[in-house]
């Protein structure tokens, strides 16, 4: 514990992260406040091409992000990325100063960020294993993920706040100044590659290869390959729910406000950093063979109880606004439990020299439907009562864990043996 709190190079990571994190967070409530008020009906459908374009084209390029990363300066990799996240949104900040901004640009710079901000995280989850023992690995996922939902929690109440006070432009002028805060604390890690390559090398690196390099270590290790369609299923359904429905759903048919927007969006990160420190302090907690079925049924469930306000026709109160709130924490809490527990087990069991072409291409395969879904819900929202969206996205899923016997088993047996690590290596 103490040389792991001694480690100044995971200090610099989790400081960096902070900083561009707290500020993205901040700039995203921002960004879809401001989207939701555009004048227009439009708007459902403007937000959802935001989701599209911010996961495409992470979802195109992951496998090629991932072995660009796993041969080169991960530090310089990481940045550069926030210098180039921090450029474009202090050019959409000069564009909107000047009301020259337009939902083209907003897509633009989305394209982007989507492309660095990959990067950066590959680039990150694979530094984290080198710079840390075996033993520190669950306590430094856990704080890597503690601090993701940290600076979530405070950037979205803090956005409501400074999107009420000072107006959006300004939002996005400090998210762009907090990339570049990000880098300059980055620059501060002692780090040097543990995989060395010389400069034919790295020209004669194939994408093909690469794909080729994980595909064949994937096909050997059939548990990993059902995790990984579990998890492209479930985000496949919802992550466009709290993206697009959720926001569009909490102004159109209940019109709150910036602040009470961000305290409600403010609510998964709550859950998920209480349940984080609980389990960092408590891991035997979710160390049972059935947490990710237990976790994903809980988390399925608070998000179909989202949909009971909409179907009892109810307005905005105290209650209502509490009553999200709650949804959304508990959602957080086993969403924690969901995300250590798996994140930890693929840090144990991927080889050093194929973590980045792993993270590359599970981030490719597990997000890959997710703008799908984002236009088709684009085109049918404000067409069908929003409660619909919840509801069938949820049977969907409880009819996957329950009655697909592969994905039912397991979501049950993660710590069985057929999933030991000597079983997964073979």
């Amino acid at each position: 514990m103490k040389n792991f709190i001694k480690n100044k190079n995971f200090t610099f990571i989790l400081g960096g992260k902070l900083i561009s994190l707290l500020g993205n967070a901040v700039y995203q409530i921002s960004l879809t406040w401001y989207i939701l008020s555009l004048p227009g009906s439009n708007n459902g459908k403007i937000l959802s091409w935001v989701m599209v374009f911010g996961l495409a084209p992470a979802v195109v390029s992951g496998t090629m992000l991932g072995g660009f990363v796993d041969r080169y300066n991960k530090k310089k990799i990481m940045i550069y990325a926030d210098i180039l996240s921090g450029s474009t949104v202090l050019l959409l900040t000069y564009l909107l100063f000047n009301q020259l901004l337009t939902p083209i640009h907003i897509l633009l710079a989305t394209c982007v960020l989507s492309i660095s901000t990959a990067t950066l995280s590959i680039a990150v989850r694979s530094m984290i294993p080198e710079i840390l023992n075996f033993e520190e690995l669950q306590w430094a996922t856990s704080s890597n993920l503690l601090v993701e939902r940290f600076t979530n929690l405070l950037g979205m109440i803090f956005g409501g706040i400074l999107v009420s006070l000072l107006g959006v432009p300004f939002v996005f002028l400090l998210n762009g100044m907090s990339f570049l805060f990000s880098a300059l604390f980055e620059s501060f890690i002692h780090y040097e590659c543990a995989n060395r390559f010389d400069e034919n090398q790295k020209q004669k690196f194939s994408y093909i290869q690469d794909f080729r390099e994980i595909s064949a270590y994937l096909s050997k290790n059939i548990h990993l390959v059902t995790l990984l369609f579990l998890f492209t299923f479930v985000n496949f359904l919802w992550d466009p729910l709290f993206a697009i429905v959720t926001p569009y759903v909490l102004k159109t048919d209940f019109d709150i406000t910036p602040l009470q927007f961000g305290i409600i969006e403010g609510g998964f990160g709550m859950g998920f950093c209480i349940a984080t420190l609980c389990f960092s302090k408590y891991p035997k907690l979710i160390a049972g063979k059935r947490i990710i079925f237990f976790s994903i049924f809980s988390i399925n469930t608070a998000i179909f109880l989202f949909s009971a306000p909409l179907l009892l026709s109810l307005t905005v109160t105290t209650y209502t606004f509490f009553y999200f709130a709650i949804m959304l924490m508990i959602t957080g809490v086993f969403s924690a439990a969901l995300n250590i527990r798996v994140s930890t087990y693929f840090q144990e069991m991927i080889p050093e020299s194929l973590r980045g072409k792993f993270h590359g291409i599970s981030t490719s395969l597990s997000l890959g439907l997710i703008p799908l879904a984002g236009i088709i819900i684009g085109n049918l929202i404000g067409k069908i009562p929003s409660s619909a969206f919840f509801i069938t996205s949820c049977l969907l899923v409880y009819g996957l864990i329950f009655f697909v016997p592969s994905i039912s088993r397991i979501t049950k047996d993660l710590q069985g043996e057929e999933l030991s690590p000597v079983s997964l290596k073979q």
